[in-house]
């Protein structure tokens, strides 16, 4: 993995800061009762925090008076004591308030996660197919997991921290204006003074943040890559390498981290050494102001306490500076990243009044040709036209790569045709109603498609409203009943990740009486026994060819067995249809089928 160098379009931005900020909106209005009271308890103990200065000073003003009854408060004369026992109320009232500050942040931060991940999710089911083959998987994962959370968190550290130390600091200017103004503006100058020397150290630490975060997703997504693939590494004895692999990938990791650390380490060095500075700077302005005023020591007295504790307030708003802005660089490149698939575009475009088509009646390839968006330049499929009849049976067949299983992914619209149309029942596909179009095909392709869950959840995936009776009764037909009433569980046994408790053969059955529920009135079959035994390959195929029967087949072929009894078999080529005809008549006749049959590439 090169090291990658900073890239000046993940630079902060005014637009990356609104982008963030309207995206955050949206979670505020999914989440408004919560934000407000986050809102609303933050203030409140800002101010009450803020006010145990005031307490103090007047407390330290009462007593080097002599204790005498020298200030007013809602209309009652405070001595010290009075102002002691108004200072443990305060504490109780900010231990109570940042109780409900903290919870109500927690409680914000995890809606925002969850309806941002929602969000991306509901994406990414809606994009076409096309945007998982241009992109790693472990990648997408990622940004829908880390990028979610991280922007809920980094919002949460950004706005509270903000609020709070905001609200605390603009209380105590106005309190130190009350008190001395010249000396407040001193401290606004020393304060405003540090705040640009630590802006300009979090520039270059934000850089070293950006970068250490793409490397380490980059890294997570490989990992994830390599963990779907495990197989792969198992079975060529692979683990010493990716064990070797995986420690140079990391290595780059470190240094980049390396970097984020020690500019981390030097920007909290500055921020605690000059905030410190603070106070040093104001008590000697406030000797310097005040030392000479007549001896009068109890005068400098309250100054000094009252602008010592009114600066370690603004101390914390200096001190929490690099926290907010963090979180501020955090939540806008966590957004960016989210915004990589909110802001994906899909190649499928839906007719704005589809049409609903009834039963399929015909399917006709009317001089299609097809080459993938990814590859624009390279056609898969060459120019083919031919009409498919209801209730009959169709198998392609042809030499790897002239696009057999490109006519299944045109009929499921995972992609849309390169030029001609694709009619059913005479509506171009692109102007039907989607769903309802899909509600009447069945797919089976090679790698039997099993989701983690029960056996029952699998089956009645995605016809949910059938009982379990017609599941049951699905999964005899398919032949499967018998071992599902085996397991632990029976049709309540969750199926491990990719249905790892099946073997190939229990998988595809699991798959046929999925569609014999379904009762689709278009059957795909991509290849569906291509990855069995021969054992297996003849009990499949007889339960395939019960599920056949009183529908419209298409059949991608790579074995004899699957196509013998079809009404009409396909031959493709580069240049597409090359011939047409059944088996019989194909296998007599010179041509393409003839050379694959004669040497044996059917069998």
């Amino acid at each position: 993995m090169k090291a990658k160098k900073f890239d000046s379009d993940k630079a902060f931005s005014s637009k990356k800061f609104f982008d963030s900020f309207k995206l955050m909106g949206e979670g505020v209005k999914k989440n408004p009762g919560t934000f407000i009271g986050y809102i609303v308890f933050t203030i409140i103990d800002s101010i009450l925090y803020s006010s145990m200065t005031i307490i103090v000073s007047e407390m330290t003003n009462n007593i080097t008076s002599g204790g005498e009854k020298s200030s007013e408060f809602l209309g009652f004369y405070m001595t010290w004591v009075s102002w002691f026992y108004v200072g443990l109320i305060l504490l109780f009232a900010i231990i109570i308030f940042d109780y409900f500050t903290n919870i109500y942040a927690a409680l914000f931060a995890k809606r925002v996660e969850i309806y941002l991940r929602i969000k991306a999710l509901e994406k990414l089911v809606e994009i076409d197919i096309s945007y998982y083959s241009k992109n790693q998987l472990g990648l997408i994962m990622s940004r829908v997991i880390n990028d979610s959370q991280g922007a809920g968190d980094s919002f949460n550290d950004f706005l509270l921290n903000l609020l709070f130390s905001a609200v605390s600091f603009v209380t105590m200017i106005v309190f130190m204006f009350t008190i001395d103004r010249t000396l407040t503006l001193i401290v606004l100058a020393i304060f405003f003074l540090l705040v640009i020397i630590i802006w300009v150290i979090f520039v270059y630490y934000r850089r070293a943040i950006i970068i250490s975060v793409d490397v380490k997703q980059s890294i997570d997504a490989d990992i994830t890559d390599r963990l779907i693939n495990i197989r792969a590494i198992k079975a060529n004895a692979a683990e010493d390498r990716e064990t070797i692999r995986n420690k140079n990938l990391h290595k780059k990791y470190d240094e980049k981290l390396n970097k984020v650390i020690w500019l981390q380490s030097m920007l909290s060095f500055f921020s605690y050494t000059i905030a410190w500075s603070l106070p040093i700077i104001t008590i000697i302005s406030t000797i310097a102001l005040h030392g000479t005023n007549d001896g009068n020591t109890e005068h400098l007295t309250y100054v000094l306490v009252a602008f010592t504790s009114a600066t370690n307030n603004i101390l914390y708003a200096l001190l929490t500076l690099p926290i907010w802005m963090r979180g501020l660089t955090k939540l806008s490149n966590c957004i960016m990243r989210l915004n990589y698939i909110y802001e994906s575009n899909s190649l499928i475009e839906f007719s704005e009044n589809p049409k609903k088509i009834g039963d399929i009646e015909d399917i006709t390839f009317k001089k299609v040709t097809f080459n993938y968006p990814e590859s624009p330049t390279k056609q898969i499929l060459g120019q083919v036209s031919f009409t498919f009849e209801k209730n009959k049976s169709y198998a392609f067949v042809g030499e790897t790569g002239v696009g057999k299983s490109t006519i299944a992914k045109l009929l499921l619209r995972f992609y849309d045709v390169t030029t001609g149309e694709l009619l059913i029942n005479g509506v171009n596909i692109k102007k039907i109603d989607h769903n309802d179009y899909l509600d009447k095909v069945g797919y089976v392709e090679q790698e039997p498609q099993i989701l983690y869950g029960t056996v029952m959840d699998n089956l009645k995936y995605p016809c949910f409203d059938k009982t379990d009776e017609e599941a049951i009764s699905a999964a005899k037909k398919a032949k499967i009943h018998n071992y599902i009433e085996k397991l632990p569980k029976g049709y309540d046994t969750i199926l491990g990740e990719r249905g790892f408790m099946f073997s190939g053969g229990q998988k595809q059955r699991l798959v046929i009486a999925r569609l014999f529920l379904k009762d689709p009135q278009l059957l795909i079959l991509d290849e569906a026994t291509s990855a069995l035994d021969n054992v297996v390959e003849k009990e499949i195929q007889s339960e395939l060819e019960k599920l056949m029967i009183g529908r419209t087949t298409v059949v991608i072929a790579h074995r004899l067995s699957t196509i013998k009894n079809v009404d009409e078999i396909i031959v493709l080529d580069k240049n597409g249809v090359s011939q047409k005809g059944s088996f019989e008549e194909l296998k007599e006749k010179e041509g393409r089928f003839k050379k694959l049959y004669t040497t044996g590439l059917m069998k």
